[in-house]
């Protein structure tokens, strides 16, 4: 039995590294370059084509980062409709979703991509928890929490050499919305609900959004059990457009508010990397490293790599946290609820929580640099241990086991479903 991967990022290491056997199959096409855009027809064209791979194939998992394992073949019942191509083929599909789902499925009108989110046989493994506990309300089956990783690969395991260091301070990432962007209008009216959140996050931390758009305020009628699929669509897209605002805002709570800091007070000391900063507040950067040796290789030849996570997370890890620890390199990043559940804070990495608290703690371990050693070394043994995507396909082989045993000894298999584009 093998894997169909979707093609070849890091799921194919992590299934080298597990001793996984697989295949790749090419994703939709796109002419964009963002594999997120690809539209009903590409999502049908690919799926006619990998229909026929998986006939002649012994393939038991579809496994794709994103959502792009989501294809569609024509229904010969209805000319107006689609089935879901891992459905047809009776092989389930799991997704792990890196970025919300407004992001990951920007080419489908929603009523599809809602309706193709009731498959039961769509594994839905979610990176952020509050992210995955909306979905559950919302109704959508089988989705659960798997966090991001490190890619398997090989890593340089000795201890940081400081004095081959090559700049103090530094933030790898990039600016990840215009809302805040010169000359950008946004009318008042989506303001309200984003600031009424971000107003009772800077109270209740562990407030998510949906909690105080449908439970505290009571915004709009919550997703109920008796909705049917046209009612939870509706209330799904009103309010994932409710929550740009808020995921903006956050953007700037949880990421560019560090980046402006530190490039005023301490200048050359912090070099950015990444696109968009001159665009959205005329700081000077450094263009993405060119290929992957050179972007491990910086977090080890940086005395504090920074991290910063964007808008898209409530309180998960994004995917820098084991790259850079992977990689050796010493990891100070802004504070959230998850990160004692992945690290030893203090002893493996470590968070900062306000702007003093953030130049106090550079300031200490440039001057210890004995320290950033010991905890970088630890750091790495945890990531290397614990967090690799190889660890992350494991437990979803577990998750997926788990389920369609019980489904097994509990129903019969479903009729396929089928989706009005």
């Amino acid at each position: 039995m093998s894997i169909g991967l979707i093609g070849d990022g890091w799921w194919k290491s992590a299934c080298q590294a597990a001793g996984e056997s697989f295949m790749i199959l090419p994703p939709a096409g796109k002419t964009t370059g963002n594999p997120y855009t690809a539209d009903v027809a590409a999502r049908s064209e690919v799926g006619l084509r990998w229909l026929d791979v998986l006939e002649g194939n012994d393939v038991d998992l579809l496994l794709d980062n994103g959502g792009t394992g989501l294809a569609y073949l024509p229904d010969p019942g209805n000319s107006g409709s689609m089935k879901l191509l891992h459905e047809a083929a009776g092989v389930p599909l799991a997704s792990h979703l890196i970025d919300p789902l407004v992001t990951a499925f920007q080419g489908l009108p929603w009523p599809a991509l809602w309706q193709s989110l009731t498959s039961e046989s769509w594994f839905k493994f979610i990176w952020d928890k509050p992210q995955t506990e909306e979905l559950i309300r919302f109704g959508v089956p089988n989705v659960h929490h798997v966090p991001m990783a490190a890619p398997d690969r090989e890593y340089d395991t000795r201890p940081l050499d400081v004095t081959h260091e090559g700049c103090p301070v530094s933030f790898v990432g990039g600016q990840n919305t215009s809302y805040f962007y010169p000359g950008r209008s946004v009318p008042s009216a989506s303001l309200l609900r984003g600031t009424l959140a971000m107003g009772v996050r800077a109270d209740l931390p562990e407030m998510s959004f949906f909690h105080t758009y449908f439970d505290l305020y009571g915004l709009a009628d919550p997703p109920r059990r008796t909705d049917d699929l046209a009612t939870r669509t509706r209330k799904a897209f009103d309010y994932f457009n409710a929550k740009l605002f808020y995921n903006a805002s956050l953007c700037i709570k949880q990421r560019d508010r560090f980046v402006i800091f530190l490039k005023q007070r301490l200048g050359d000391m912090f070099t950015l990397i990444g696109d968009r900063w001159e665009t959205a507040y005329g700081l000077s950067c450094q263009p993405k490293l060119s290929t992957t040796e050179a972007f491990f290789d910086h977090f080890r030849k940086t005395a504090i790599n920074l991290n910063l996570v964007n808008g898209n997370s409530d309180s998960g890890l994004n995917m820098r946290h084991f790259e850079i620890t992977a990689a050796g390199g010493f990891m100070l990043c802004y504070h959230t609820s998850d990160i004692d559940e992945f690290f030893r804070v203090g002893s493996e990495c470590v968070t900062f929580s306000d702007e003093q608290d953030l130049l106090e703690k550079i300031h200490f371990y440039l001057e210890h640099p004995e320290k950033r050693i010991e905890i970088a070394h630890a750091g790495q043994r945890r990531t290397l241990n614990a967090h690799l995507y190889s660890h992350r396909l494991k437990t979803i082989r577990t998750i997926i086991r788990q389920t369609r045993s019980d489904e097994d000894r509990s129903d019969a298999r479903r009729p396929l479903a089928s989706v009005n584009p």
